[in-house]
């Protein structure tokens, strides 16, 4: 089942369960009412001939009055007359049946209006409305009541839903996202669960096919890596013999030189000479392992000002004058020991291509994103034949170089310094190495 279509099923059904409470609620009402109506209809029915039957026994239980025989006056005259001829006794009587027969027309007259239509409907109406008073509150709280069960299940409902979608939406999810901070963890190859709705199985299937992919990827970088290693390893180790057999050879020379010389002077000069060579070799083997050793410590921030005065140090004894310039107090992450083999490489060539007496410049520049590190010699500068090929080993424009120092320079700050070096010729003469190391992020 796709999504669009579970939503769509949860969606009607929540609006089904709706509709039918309230059809539910409605036919309860209905039928409650209807009962309602039936009721006071009986008890309508009943109070009303029970009344008109009261009305009837107490008109037929008062007596008729008797009809005067003559006018109202003639009474008055008669007694009148009574009195005249003194007869108080037939006077008091006749009083007497005069009041008795006022007070039965009356009675009779009252029985008639309680009978009368109009006060019958009036009193029916005002019977049913304090019926339908009393029955009425009852009725809209039992409503009102299931009205309030019906919203309170219905949203109860509506939750149990709600959670069922959201489990069955959820959890392939976070499976994707546990997936994917196991590959950002290195973790490469895991796998997920495939399970869920249609789009999410076929996203989980793409995440495993993914993640086997970049194992297989990886597994196949490493191995050229290590190829690639091997092979640098080979030139290097070419270049490396290369650089140190001529080294080797005229330390040779000199030992021999020294061995045979009775001159104190002559033998002081050639063990200098034999010294320099030593480190010569010495400088050489560092700079090899240097670039083999991968687990050096170059989160460390090196300060570059003492490492250049260091190296201003070596070469002080060399003719060349070396002056510095720029943020001198500059701080690099790094390790201290590859800092010092690049930047000696670089003076070193600087030295050896500066005429005796001449200036080099070291000037540091610190940027946003980035720092600076320009040496600038007087010497004649690059020969165009070989400067597009003097970062590849083994090339070199010395009759005696080996043509390793730009390619160790250059690969170690390919390889954990995301910089690069440049080399150009000057406009007023000589060559400028220029070398970019870039910051990173947590080191900003």
């Amino acid at each position: 089942m796709s999504i669009r279509w579970a939503l769509s099923l949860g969606i009607i059904c929540l609006l089904a369960l709706m509709a039918l409470g309230q059809i539910w609620l409605l036919q309860r009402l209905e039928s409650q009412l209807a009962q309602q109506v039936t009721e006071q209809s009986t008890e309508i029915t009943r109070v009303v001939l029970s009344q008109t039957a009261a009305n009837l026994e107490l008109l037929a239980k008062a007596p008729l009055p008797p009809e005067p025989p003559v006018p109202a006056t003639r009474p008055r005259l008669e007694i009148i007359e009574i009195e005249h001829q003194g007869k108080q006794l037939d006077v008091r009587l006749i009083n007497d049946q005069m009041r008795q027969a006022e007070l039965a027309r009356e009675a009779a007259q009252r029985i008639r209006t309680q009978i009368q239509p109009e006060q019958i409907k009036q009193q029916l109406e005002q019977l049913q409305l304090r019926r339908q008073q009393a029955r009425s509150t009852p009725l809209l709280a039992e409503f009102s009541r299931y009205a309030m069960l019906l919203i309170v299940s219905t949203t109860l409902l509506a939750i149990l839903i709600a959670l069922l979608l959201g489990h069955r939406l959820i959890k392939p999810l976070q499976h994707l996202v546990q997936g994917f901070r196991a590959l950002q963890q290195g973790q490469l190859g895991q796998q997920v669960p495939v399970s869920g709705l249609s789009e999410y199985r076929y996203v989980s299937d793409q995440f495993n096919q993914m993640s086997v992919r970049l194992a297989e990827l990886a597994e196949q970088s490493q191995r050229l890596q290590q190829q690639q290693h091997l092979a640098e390893l080979g030139e290097i180790s070419r270049g490396m013999v290369h650089a140190l057999r001529n080294p080797l050879h005229t330390l040779n020379l000199l030992l021999e030189q020294v061995a045979s010389s009775d001159d104190p002077a002559l033998r002081q000069r050639l063990t200098e000479q034999a010294e320099r060579k030593m480190q010569h070799i010495n400088r050489s083997l560092t700079a090899m392992l240097t670039l083999s050793c991968a687990d050096i410590e170059r989160s460390k921030l090196v300060a570059l000002k003492p490492v250049l005065q260091d190296l201003l140090l070596e070469f002080s004894s060399d003719q060349s004058r070396i002056r510095l310039a720029g943020d001198l107090e500059a701080r690099l992450p790094g390790a201290e020991t590859e800092l010092r083999t690049i930047l000696h490489s670089l003076l070193a060539n600087a030295v050896e291509a500066s005429p005796p007496g001449g200036e080099i410049t070291i000037e540091v520049r610190e940027q946003p994103t980035a720092l600076q590190i320009q040496i600038r010699d007087q010497g004649p500068g690059l020969d165009p034949a070989i400067a597009s090929r003097l970062f590849q080993p083994h090339c070199s424009g010395k009759a005696e170089g080996a043509g390793m120092g730009l390619y160790l320079c250059s690969r170690l700050l390919k390889l954990y310094y995301q910089g690069e070096v440049q080399l150009h010729n000057h406009p007023q003469g000589g060559c400028v190495a220029t070398l970019t190391f870039h910051r990173t992020q947590q080191h900003d």
